[in-house]
C-alpha cells in the first residue's frame, strides 16, 4: 500500500470536503460503483470534517471569525 503525504491550504481543504461531499450525494451506488468506494469517501470525509474544524477553531482564535 503507497501512503502519501499531502499538503493543503484552508481553500483546499474547504474545495476537497466540497467533491468528497458531493461524491458521496451522487454516488450510484454497487454494482455501478465497487461497494469498498464509499468506505473510503466515508473516510475521506470524516478526516476532511476534522481539518475543517481545526482550521476554524485556528480562525476563531486569530480572530477572523467563520468563514
Amino acid at each position: 500500500m503507497n501512503e502519501f503525504d499531502l499538503y493543503l491550504g484552508p481553500d483546499d481543504v474547504r474545495a476537497l470536503s466540497y467533491a468528497v461531499n458531493e461524491a458521496i450525494r451522487m454516488w450510484p451506488g454497487s454494482p455501478a460503483r465497487p461497494a469498498e468506494e464509499q468506505i473510503v469517501l466515508q473516510k475521506l470525509k470524516m478526516s476532511l470534517f476534522a481539518m475543517s474544524m481545526e482550521l476554524a477553531i485556528e480562525e476563531r482564535s486569530e480572530g477572523e471569525g467563520p468563514r
